[in-house]
């Protein structure tokens, strides 16, 4: 064996510094893109930015300080003319859904002292999102550097002003926090109790003569007490989310800002228009002095002018514009992008999501002569205005299983008796939809619905 040194000359292809900042940009959403846009303006003095002021309703700019195409009721026109001082509070307009938090602390603050309120904001703080407790009381009151009694007490009024069952732990003691409102009204099932306390698991698996010849009833006992949990309690201590938000933590209603506006043209039925939102925003440019100055130097030499300090300035004007050159790009792939899949989407965008077509972005990718992770980027972490005013994801136009959900939630939901993975088959078949019973397992799961034995 021996070691020895040797040159070779290969070639390889790899991505030029230029190509790999366009594919970065692209894969930004637009609220990233403005960072970037920001961070950018403030290291290249060659590059400025002229901002627009745009409606925050529909993006379109501004026109004598209003936006003509918002403005289209009397109330809301009346308050353009109240004075000159009197500003029209566009944000104020759009409605914001109150949050679990907000509800939660709105109702419990009048029923605690005033110096609780700060264990009343810990503790709705450590909810999750569907109003459980992760945590112990006496983990809580040492967060807080109080006494364990004095977190109960505040922990107690939650439970009593709030959703039955909200601050439990888990499903099994959400159930008896609402099983103990059923009793103290005298409508509580005499089973009910030690079929949650008790056998929860054996429940949920059906195991009916098991449990019945433990509490030495019959099998018709154990199944009047399923069902009276089946009608009267729920898993989860928020009965609907979508009235008191999505978040049971103490931060605010999301904020998302669609990449991508899709209007439906004005006298012309099922065709539609695409726009770019964040071309709206702001127009970006080469700073007239730094052009000047960079045409100047390459025309005369200056003996003043070191030959580094012309290669910066250069450099600064060259960055500039290839800024803005990936910038366009940017924007010209996501229009063509979102213009073919609304093309394809018509269905969907006028009758809703169960006329939503198979595409995926292979088939994009070869109609619009990109590669297919150009369609990647180009879609991911990007939201979409549909003219019915949802905000939905880019991929949703990609996701196929979509109408099927659609209908899975329309047989759940018009069930006379709760079916089985196997009778939703059956049924999803009878609609022209043929999938396996993993597969419908699989959805419902996604759907956050329970099996046929705990609905």
């Amino acid at each position: 064996m021996q070691f020895d040194m040797e040159m070779a000359q290969t070639q390889e292809m790899r991505p030029s510094p230029m190509l790999v900042m366009r594919m970065n940009m692209l894969l930004l959403s637009s609220l990233e893109l403005q960072q970037v846009i920001e961070q950018e303006l403030e290291e290249n003095p060659a590059l400025e930015a002229d901002e627009v002021d745009v409606c925050p309703l529909c993006s379109r700019p501004w026109a004598d300080c209003r936006c003509w195409s918002s403005i289209n009721t009397p109330d809301v026109s009346a308050g353009q003319t109240n004075g000159e001082d009197d500003e029209l509070d566009m944000w104020a307009m759009l409605p914001r859904p109150i949050s679990l938090s907000e509800y939660l602390y709105r109702e419990l603050s009048p029923q605690i002292d005033r110096e609780d309120n700060f264990i009343a904001e810990y503790l709705i703080g450590s909810l999750d999102e569907h109003g459980f407790l992760g945590v112990t009381v006496e983990d809580l009151a040492r967060g807080v550097r109080v006494e364990v009694e004095r977190v109960a007490a505040v922990l107690k009024q939650l439970q009593m002003v709030g959703p039955v069952g909200i601050g439990a732990r888990d499903a099994r003691e959400c159930l008896l926090l609402q099983l103990r409102r059923w009793e103290e009204r005298g409508q509580a099932h005499g089973l009910a109790r030690p079929l949650v306390e008790e056998y929860f698991e054996a429940l949920g698996e059906g195991r009916y003569g098991y449990i019945a010849r433990c509490l030495k009833v019959s099998t018709e006992d154990i199944l009047a007490g399923r069902d009276f949990i089946r009608n009267h309690l729920r898993p989860y201590p928020v009965p609907d989310l979508s009235e008191l938000g999505a978040s049971g933590a103490a931060a605010d209603t999301p904020y998302v800002a669609p990449d991508v506006i899709i209007r439906e043209r004005v006298g012309a039925p099922s065709e539609f228009d695409v726009e770019v939102v964040e071309s709206r925003h702001f127009v970006l440019k080469v700073a007239p002095y730094y052009q000047e100055l960079a045409h100047t130097l390459a025309a005369v030499s200056h003996p003043s002018v070191t030959r580094e300090d012309q290669e910066v300035v250069k450099g600064y004007v060259t960055r500039a514009r290839m800024f803005i050159r990936h910038l366009r790009e940017r924007r010209e792939t996501l229009r063509c992008v979102a213009e073919y899949v609304v093309e394809q989407q018509k269905d969907y965008l006028c009758h809703g999501s169960r006329h939503l077509k198979p595409l995926t972005r292979a088939e994009v990718a070869a109609a619009l002569g990109f590669h297919e992770s150009t369609i990647s980027r180009a879609t991911a972490n990007k939201f979409v205005l549909l003219p019915s005013y949802h905000v939905v994801p880019f991929s949703q136009f990609f996701q196929a299983s979509l109408p099927v959900q659609e209908a899975l939630k329309e047989i759940i939901a018009s069930e006379p008796n709760p079916m089985t993975d196997a009778q939703l088959v059956e049924a999803l078949g009878r609609r022209g939809y043929q999938l396996a019973r993993r597969t419908v397992a699989k959805y419902r799961a996604q759907l956050g619905i329970l099996p046929s034995v705990m609905r």
